[in-house]
C-alpha cells in the first residue's frame, strides 16, 4: 500500500515538473535574427506628427472604402449574380443577407 501512495505522489510530482517546463518553453519568444529595431522618435517628431492635418496625409487615406460590401447585400435569390444565392451569412443578429456562391446556403439559427 505504501508503495503505490509513493509511486502516485512521484508520478503527480513528475507531472507538475512536465507542465512547469512546457509553459515555461511556450512562454519564451524567438525574434528572428533579421529583425532590426526601430528608432523610437524624439517628443518634437512625436508631437509634430499629430499637428499635421487633413491637407497633409497621403492621398491613399482619403479614398471612400469600396462599395464591394454594400453591392452584395441582397433580399432574395433575383438581387444575386448568376451562380450566386442570397443567404444569412452569420449567427450574429442584425446580419445582413449577402450574396454567396455556394450550391445551398449555410444552416445559420
Amino acid at each position: 500500500m505504501r508503495t503505490s501512495t509513493c509511486f502516485r505522489t512521484l508520478l503527480l510530482m513528475a507531472l507538475c515538473a512536465l507542465f512547469a517546463v512546457a509553459a515555461g518553453l511556450a512562454q519564451t519568444t524567438q525574434a528572428p535574427a533579421t529583425a532590426a529595431a526601430q528608432a523610437v522618435p524624439s517628443v518634437a517628431e512625436f508631437l509634430a506628427t499629430l499637428s499635421s492635418g487633413p491637407s497633409e496625409a497621403p492621398a491613399t487615406e482619403l479614398l471612400p472604402p469600396s462599395p464591394k460590401l454594400l453591392s452584395t447585400t441582397c433580399t432574395s435569390n433575383a438581387d444575386c449574380a448568376r451562380g450566386e444565392l442570397c443567404c444569412y451569412p452569420c449567427g450574429i443578429p442584425d446580419c445582413n443577407f449577402v450574396c454567396m456562391r455556394v450550391k445551398r446556403c449555410p444552416l445559420f439559427p
